[in-house]
């Protein structure tokens, strides 16, 4: 009788693991270091923390832009970067905190007269995953 009870306690206890274990979320046990973006945008300015002329094309006389990110889902202060490319050439890269859950953020480029073409800013984590790619063109 006590070896059936044994082993019928030892059975529960797995179950409940195995049924309990989905419910345990990775913010829980502290692993939880999956962040995306709410928004990501090109964009002429931005004030009061938001972005101003967002679009996907703009003329050569613009002097400057901005790539404005709101990061969502960070459990601990970290870190993302924008890198600017021209016709696929890396022009910059700017590394930016995220200290808190929801954080906006941004960075800026000149572009100078003879920067025409194809650009893309590539978002990456702080472990170098690739989480948004913002394409734009320059006339």
């Amino acid at each position: 009788m006590k070896r059936v009870r044994h082993t019928l306690s030892i059975a529960i206890a797995t179950t409940l693991i195995f049924v309990l274990m989905p419910a345990i979320s990775p913010a829980q046990d502290g692993t939880d270091t999956k962040i995306g973006l709410k928004e990501a945008a090109i964009c002429r300015d931005v004030m009061n923390r938001e972005p101003i002329g967002k679009g996907s094309v703009f003329p050569a006389s613009i002097e400057q832009l901005y790539c404005f990110t709101k990061v969502v889902g960070a459990t601990t202060e970290t870190e993302i970067s924008h890198h600017w490319y021209l016709n696929g050439k890396l022009k910059a890269t700017v590394t930016l905190p995220v200290k808190s859950a929801s954080w906006r953020t941004w960075s800026s480029k000149k572009i100078m007269p003879d920067e025409s073409g194809d650009w893309m800013v590539e978002v990456l984590t702080a472990d170098g995953e690739a989480i948004e790619s913002i394409l734009f063109f320059v006339q």
